[in-house]
């Protein structure tokens, strides 16, 4: 059974950025590492859902969340969802996506947006861009903005950075 003290780091590395230059936009960006990885670490374990919505608990407060996944696969191939009872968006299976599931419990609180990259290996120039594009997108309407990678600390920040933004 894990202790209070393990379930109390969910979600692991989340940060809090600020633009360069500000822009007056309102919107606010934030980077972490995925469900349960402040739990279990790098394990391949399961993560079950209780540890999922302690991690969602953890996340800024916002009328509506957008979620940037950078979530893929690890260089091996295992896909970076197989830790949950839900999938990628892009992949097929009897689960549902992570959209659904969060639509079940939260209703129309949570937008994933998902970007798949490959763990260890950085952002593709064209993806960081589309990945970067939207993000601008969303800050400039004033949303609240969370990009979630493997740890929270090298695609994530690899993105933030390349919006201009700087850890707060």
């Amino acid at each position: 059974m894990r202790s209070i003290l393990q379930i109390s780091k969910e979600p692991k590395n989340l940060t809090e950025w600020e633009p360069c230059v500000p822009l007056g936009h309102g919107g606010r960006l934030f980077t972490c590492g995925r469900p349960g990885r402040a739990t279990f670490g790098t394990c391949r374990a399961r993560v079950d859902d209780d540890t999922v919505q302690l991690w969602l608990k953890g996340l800024p407060a916002a009328e509506m969340l957008h979620i940037v996944s950078l979530l893929g696969r690890k260089k091996d191939g295992f896909s970076e969802f197989a830790y949950y009872s839900f999938r990628s968006a892009r992949e097929c299976g009897g689960k549902p996506t992570f959209q659904q599931w969060l639509n079940a419990r939260y209703g129309q609180r949570f937008v994933v947006h998902e970007f798949p990259t490959m763990d260890a290996q950085g952002i593709p120039k064209g993806m960081l861009q589309r990945v970067t594009d939207g993000i601008r997108k969303l800050i400039k309407g004033g949303k609240t903005v969370v990009v979630v990678d493997s740890g929270g600390a090298a695609r994530t920040v690899k993105v933030a950075k390349a919006i201009g933004y700087t850890k707060k």
